[in-house]
């Protein structure tokens, strides 16, 4: 057998092994970013708040009850309660506003909150603030990938501003259409002080929010 016949034959499966793992990584990351949009609704307009409970039952949420009263001045219920539990970042609680009168969707927040875990003023680790950044940034993306580049201010790359005042903080801001806005934020901040009766406590959250506009 020829020599240079074997590492040309070596050579080719090499080649062929490699593509083949990033083919699979490729297909990996498409399943991925797909699985992690449907865990989320955006479109308000045309989802009924049915539609948004029957989605969050089916991510195997668990209803919880409220803690105090939503006082609006639009005609809005008490929203609804869900909670999906999370690794290593706080557990997602999602609110389910609507109209009192027929049940119209006006607002959804799917929040990530320390406080939500009883966690609240606790200093957290950077393997949790690193966790939480990605979880932003892949929000982020989705979103950007959706409706296209965001109007935002505030960066992610210095973690050690962590542990200084204000700590790290990140606003996005979408248009989808005239009739909705989704606004993305996070703060993630381990910083503390005290100020006579005034205390800076450690704080570490994403909010998004999915608005109805009239």
């Amino acid at each position: 057998m020829n020599p240079n016949q074997i590492n040309f034959d070596d050579y080719t499966l090499n080649v062929m092994k490699k593509n083949f793992k990033i083919l699979i990584t490729l297909v990996l990351l498409f399943i991925e970013s797909n699985t992690f949009g449907q865990e989320y609704q955006f479109d308000i307009l045309n989802t009924s708040l049915k539609e948004y409970i029957l989605l969050e039952k089916e991510l195997g949420s668990e209803i919880i009850q409220s803690n105090s009263n939503h006082i609006s001045f639009t005609g809005e219920a008490q929203p609804i309660k869900f909670k999906r539990t999370q690794k290593i970042i706080p557990n997602l609680v999602t609110y389910l506003y609507f109209q009192k009168k027929d049940s119209t969707m006006s607002k959804v927040l799917y929040e990530w909150d320390i406080k939500n875990d009883n966690k609240s003023g606790e200093k957290q680790s950077n393997k949790f603030i690193k966790k939480l950044i990605k979880q932003h940034k892949k929000l982020e993306k989705l979103l950007t990938k959706l409706y296209g580049k965001p109007e935002g201010f505030g960066n992610l790359s210095e973690i050690e501003k962590v542990d200084k005042n204000g700590g790290l903080k990140r606003n996005c801001k979408w248009y989808p259409n005239d009739r909705t806005t989704i606004e993305l934020y996070i703060v993630t901040s381990n910083y503390t002080e005290k100020r006579g009766i005034i205390s800076i406590k450690p704080t570490h959250r994403i909010r998004l929010y999915i608005r109805k506009v009239n």
